[in-house]
């Protein structure tokens, strides 16, 4: 979040919102793979 560009306060808030909706979707992955729900690093493998 340090390194923003976008433009408007609207693009800012699609950024994090995206990042958020991201982060939660590997943990669900997790969830569903019986693994611990913080490893997200590597919830795609």
């Amino acid at each position: 979040m340090i390194r923003n560009y976008a433009k408007q306060p609207e693009g800012f808030f699609v950024r994090i919102a995206t990042k958020v909706a991201a982060f939660t979707m590997l943990q669900y992955f997790n969830l569903l793979n019986h693994r611990p729900i913080g490893s997200v690093k590597y919830a795609l493998f």
